[in-house]
């Protein structure tokens, strides 16, 4: 389609230990994640406009042992390039 553009990523990260200071020592369970993108670029003012998310299906994950819950994380943006 014309002058629009999409992503779509999926990541999955298997169980690890993590290492760090004793306290912050121990296991993080596997997970998985969806990451999605949509743009559209508007040739006459030379702007793409993106639209996303980074996991998408809001499943909350830990990515260090004893760091916080981590969810969704949306975003849009503009993109100015001029010639």
């Amino acid at each position: 389609i014309h002058n629009w553009g999409f992503n779509v990523n999926y990541k999955w990260i298997a169980g690890f230990t993590f290492e760090g200071s004793p306290q912050f020592t121990g296991f993080v369970h596997t997970y998985d994640l969806l990451d999605a993108q949509i743009n559209y670029h508007i040739p006459k003012i030379f702007t793409t406009i993106k639209l996303g998310a980074s996991n998408v299906l809001n499943k909350l994950h830990y990515e260090v042992y004893g760091g916080p819950l981590i969810g969704r994380l949306a975003y849009i943006s503009l993109l100015f390039e001029p010639k």
